[in-house]
C-alpha cells in the first residue's frame, strides 16, 4: 500500500463521503469482526433530500430551535435542511474530506473539529443533533456516558440533544444481526455494540466501533451524565428513533 493509499484508507469514511458529494454512487461494505459481511445505504444515506428520511428523524425537526450544532454531519444533508429553513447551524467534522464534501454541497458554515474540541464553543448552541445513529458513534458504553458527563458541564443549561439510534433487536440496526446480538450478550457487552471496519472501492479502513441501544438501554446508559430523556420521537420499530435530551441539574457546570 502506497502512503497515499494509507493516507486514504485511515479516512475511508471522508474517502466515500466526498465521493458521494460529487455524484459517485458506489456503496461502502461493512465487514464485522466475526467475518461477517453487509452492504451499507451508500450516498442515499448521507444526501437524501428530508423527504426520504426516516420518519422520526423528519419530525423531529420541529423540536430544533436557536443556533444549531449538527455533531458528525457526514455530507450535510441535515444542515443543508436547516439552513434551508433559515435556521443557524454549524456543521462539524473530525474529517477534512468530509468537511470538504460538506462545503462542497452547500453547507455554508463547518467547522474542521472532533468532538473531542468542543469545549467552550458548546455553550453557543441550543440543540446538538445527534442524526444517522450519532449517539452511538464513540463505540462503548463507557465513553458514551463520559462524553455526555463532559458535555452536561460544558452546554447552555436549557440545550435540548436529538439523539439518534436504532435498537438491535427488530433488524434495522446496520449489520447487526440476530446471532451477532447474542454473542455479545455472551461477552458481556451491549447487544447492539458493532465492531466492524469499512471497505470502499480498493480500500479497507481500521476498526472501529459504533454503538446501537433500545430507547430502554438509552435511559440506563444515561443515568449519572447528567441527562435524562424528555421525550422520544419514533415510528416503526425497526427504524431510527429520535431521542430528545436535557439536562437533569445533577452536575455543576464548569464553564
Amino acid at each position: 500500500m502506497t502512503r497515499s493509499d494509507s493516507s486514504n484508507a485511515a479516512d475511508i469514511f471522508g474517502v466515500a463521503i466526498l465521493d458521494w458529494a460529487r455524484g459517485g454512487d458506489e456503496f461502502e461494505i461493512f465487514e464485522r469482526d466475526d467475518g461477517f459481511f453487509c452492504e451499507g445505504d451508500g450516498r442515499g444515506a448521507y444526501l437524501s433530500p428530508v423527504r426520504d428520511w426516516f420518519d422520526a428523524e423528519r419530525w423531529a425537526l420541529k423540536k430544533v430551535r436557536g443556533r444549531v450544532l449538527d455533531v458528525g454531519c457526514g455530507a450535510g444533508r441535515v444542515s443543508l435542511e436547516l439552513q434551508r429553513r433559515g435556521i443557524d447551524v454549524v456543521g462539524i467534522d473530525s474529517s477534512d474530506r468530509v468537511v470538504q464534501a460538506t462545503r462542497e454541497v452547500g453547507v455554508e458554515n463547518v467547522w474542521h473539529r472532533s468532538i473531542a474540541e468542543m469545549k467552550t464553543d458548546l455553550h453557543e448552541f441550543d440543540t446538538i443533533v445527534l442524526y444517522g445513529n450519532n449517539f452511538g458513534m464513540l463505540g462503548t458504553a463507557a465513553a458514551t456516558k463520559k462524553w455526555f458527563r463532559s458535555w452536561a458541564q460544558l452546554v447552555n443549561p436549557d440545550v435540548r440533544i436529538l439523539a439518534v439510534s436504532t435498537s438491535p433487536y427488530f433488524g434495522g440496526a446496520p449489520c447487526i444481526t440476530r446471532d451477532y446480538f447474542h454473542r455479545n450478550k455472551a461477552l458481556g457487552e451491549l447487544p447492539g455494540l458493532l465492531r466492524y471496519r469499512y471497505h470502499y472501492q480498493n480500500l479497507v479502513g481500521p476498526w472501529w466501533k459504533w454503538l446501537f441501544v433500545s430507547q430502554g438501554e438509552m435511559r440506563q446508559l444515561l443515568k449519572g451524565t447528567g441527562w435524562y430523556v424528555e421525550s422520544i420521537i419514533s415510528s416503526k420499530p425497526s427504524e431510527p428513533y429520535v431521542a430528545v435530551l436535557a439536562l437533569d441539574g445533577s452536575l455543576p457546570s464548569r464553564r
